[in-house]
């Protein structure tokens, strides 16, 4: 409540000495490197940039952003510029705070409060960002998925020296966008060698659907995209939603959901487990999958160890028509292998496998 107080009493300060600008003291104060964490989360920096030769010490100084009403709320501050905080070296500064002004959440504040002693110059190097210094990285809850505005409160707020002189202020930076889906759960399960995958919203805006990317969870793979699920559009209701990957070989595996709406604009949301898919635990032959087929089929088979294998495919008359693996050795791991029977005549035939341990022998059914 007291920090309320303070910035109350600075913002009256600001309206009584903004009609006097100290002219030799200026700064560019810009909002940016907006982004969406998780769909929960919305974050910017703060930087300043002194403009004139002369450096000025900030005193108490007031960034307010505003954005539309009952969008986000509860700003926490981090990436705190330690010069213009408690425990800087100059010792002239109180915790630099964050609150929402308003009980609508309509607008947030960043206090930089002075306290006396040698204070800080405001630094008039543009930097690595060409803003300035990064006062603070403002991140607040996302009430809902809106369309939303989020830019400066200029009429208050002020970069103010020590001798409660107002800078010449301008003000850069604004975004302007839709707020994403509101992801309520992104849950996996594992079934053997397949991957459940699970995820609920619980509010949707203009939500066109879901990339599934997949990548091994390794250091240097890449992510691939494994499928699309459609989105809702518009929703206000929970959502559930649901995709099995099939087939996956032994291995570890990260997943995340790109959420993409109608205009293109898109927000990534990781899964937090990785996927682990182990060694089988048995010999296994799958029925080949289409069943009639025409002309292409796959054939599944899982080895708990490794073992040489041959795969081949026969006629009713027992006669070898394909080849499909020669006698190779194969490491403990599930298989798919793509079987062709482009230049076969319609009819039933056999597929056989054989291992060091095991022969199994089943049909399946061409038809053109």
């Amino acid at each position: 409540m007291k920090y309320l107080y303070k910035l109350l009493l600075i913002v009256f300060t600001l309206a009584i000495v903004r009609s006097g600008y100290s002219q030799s003291d200026s700064v560019t104060n810009t909002i940016a490197n907006f982004n969406i964490i998780n769909g929960t989360k919305f974050s910017f920096d703060i930087y300043t940039l002194r403009t004139t030769a002369a450096p000025f010490i900030m005193g108490n100084s007031s960034y307010i952003v505003k954005y539309n009403p009952g969008s986000l709320t509860n700003p926490i501050l981090s990436n705190v510029n330690p010069k213009y905080t408690i425990g800087g070296i100059s010792n002239s500064y109180d915790q630099m705070q964050a609150m929402n002004l308003f009980a609508s959440n309509k607008s947030s504040a960043v206090q930089l409060m002075y306290i006396g002693g040698t204070g800080e110059n405001i630094s008039s190097d543009p930097g690595v960002s060409g803003y300035g210094e990064r006062i603070a990285t403002v991140t607040l809850d996302i009430l809902q998925a809106v369309q939303v505005t989020v830019q400066w409160d200029q009429l208050n707020s002020a970069v103010v020296s020590n001798s409660n002189g107002t800078a010449h202020n301008s003000f850069n930076g604004i975004f302007t966008g839709v707020l994403p889906v509101e992801l309520a759960s992104f849950t996996s399960l594992i079934n053997l060698n397949n991957v459940n995958l699970n995820w609920s919203t619980s509010n949707e805006v203009n939500n066109s659907g879901f990339d599934i990317e997949r990548k091994l969870a390794t250091e240097n793979s890449n992510w691939n995209k494994v499928a699309f699920v459609n989105g809702k559009g518009n929703s206000e209701e929970l959502v559930n939603y649901t995709y099995t990957d099939k087939n996956l070989e032994i291995g570890k595996y990260n997943y995340r959901l790109k959420q993409i709406d109608f205009n293109g604009n898109f927000k990534y949301y990781d899964l937090e487990n990785e996927v682990i898919v182990g060694i089988p635990t048995k010999f296994e032959l799958s029925q080949n999958y289409p069943n009639p087929f025409n002309p292409t089929t796959k054939i599944n088979f899982t080895l708990p160890a490794d073992t040489k294998v041959s795969l081949s495919i026969y006629d009713v008359s027992g006669r070898l028509v394909s080849t499909l693996i020669n006698n190779e050795f194969k490491q403990a791991n599930y298989y798919s292998v793509s079987f062709n029977g482009a230049n076969l005549s319609s009819g039933t035939y056999f597929y056989s496998i054989r291992t060091d341990n095991n022969n199994e022998t089943k049909k399946m059914i061409l038809i053109k």
